[in-house]
């Protein structure tokens, strides 16, 4: 933003008082001051204040800045919410040797082949106990930690 520093009258584009003085003995020339003076441009009452200076347009900023940032943390939020972020984990826990066969629903309920034995949800085989038979998969638990295997993985 550019400030004057000087008032500019007519009177000074005039006489040509706003360059430098003339060659004759150096000396600028004497004003005649007239009575009234009509001012063209003064800084201090005429000077266009800033856009960011209006109380109205610092609200439009902070309404545009609080919409872009509901939009935004709004998608962040919903990407979090339909992402999976715990299976991943699962899937990557070491299991040892537990291969999972077949998956057969009878009249007992669901029941599955691993490593070559029937089990039921709720069984132990070689220290893994079934959590849950599920119908592709089978949930285990070791030592507190849980994972899961598909048929045949």
């Amino acid at each position: 933003m550019m400030v004057l520093k000087y008032m500019i009258t007519d009177t000074d584009l005039a006489e040509g008082g706003l360059g430098p003085p003339e060659k004759e003995d150096d000396k600028p020339k004497a004003r005649a001051e007239p009575s009234e003076k009509k001012v063209i441009s003064d800084w201090r009452r005429g000077a266009a204040a800033p856009k960011w200076a209006d109380k109205s347009s610092r609200r439009n900023t902070k309404l545009w800045f609080l919409l872009f940032a509901i939009v935004v943390l709004g998608a962040v939020g919903y990407y979090l919410w339909r992402a999976d972020l715990l299976s991943p984990a699962l899937d990557m826990l070491p299991t040892g040797k537990v291969t999972v066969s077949a998956i057969v629903y009878g009249e007992e309920g669901a029941s599955a082949i691993v490593n070559g034995s029937v089990v039921h949800e709720g069984d132990t085989i070689e220290g893994y106990k079934v959590i849950k038979i599920h119908r592709e998969e089978v949930e285990f638990e070791r030592k507190g930690k849980r994972f899961k295997r598909k048929i045949y993985e």
